[in-house]
């Protein structure tokens, strides 16, 4: 790694520790667990997002939404806190950034906690068959997601990758007990739902370059 790559990791690193709306899932977050609306002061409903870069999605979400409590997993320290500060910036204050990994899901929260689930374009691990042991959607991480959500509600998942949303949806018919509300491969042309103004970063780079879309939404 360059020597300016370690002083920007360095530099950020401070800024995550110190900042107000980051907690460490090594100290703080293992202590909410079951508690999450104690630590909000209301009864809203938990969102959860893992993963979806600079957070121009989750900033716009809690703005628009200031009656439910927004989560947000990630690993990268600048990640953190530039999703942080956007969306501040936009007058959010109804959510706290997790710094974790994916798999401490059944060490953050508590059987019924979550209301809905957002995972947008996660690595797919599809160069070499041996690869996919790293993907998100496992039985495991399905397991635990089930068992953390309450009835009647909801996780929604894109990505460009086909194969990864095919090999997904088989995983839920086996592991997850729920119905699909609405599944797509051209989200954008097929739905009502998609929001230009409303996109994650990836979602931009995609529209350039003409790339798909995979849209699913599963209830419990």
């Amino acid at each position: 790694m360059s020597t300016e790559k370690k002083k920007e990791i360095n530099h950020y690193i401070q800024k995550v520790e110190d900042h107000k709306k980051i907690i460490n899932i090594e100290t703080e977050a293992f202590d909410n667990v079951g508690k999450w609306l104690k630590y909000f002061w209301n009864n809203n409903d938990i969102v959860l997002e893992i993963w979806t870069g600079l957070g121009n999605f989750f900033s716009s979400e809690v703005a628009k939404n200031t009656d439910k409590n927004y989560i947000w997993f990630e690993i990268k320290f600048k990640r953190l806190f530039v999703c942080a500060e956007k969306t501040i910036e936009k007058w959010g204050e109804n959510f706290v950034m997790v710094k974790t990994k994916w798999q401490n899901i059944d060490k953050t929260f508590s059987d019924w906690e979550l209301s809905l689930t957002y995972v947008f374009f996660p690595d797919p691990w599809a160069n070499k068959d041996r690869q996919r042991k790293h993907r998100l959607f496992s039985e495991k991480f399905i397991s635990d997601l089930y068992q953390k959500t309450k009835l009647w509600w909801k996780l929604i998942f894109k990505t460009d990758h086909i194969e990864y949303f095919d090999s997904t949806l088989e995983l839920f018919k086996e592991f997850w007990k729920c119905k699909i509300n609405l599944k797509s491969y051209d989200y954008e042309n097929e739905t009502e739902l998609f929001d230009k103004d409303n996109m994650t970063e990836f979602e931009h780079m995609f529209r350039l370059d003409k790339v798909k879309t995979n849209y699913v939404e599963f209830e419990k």
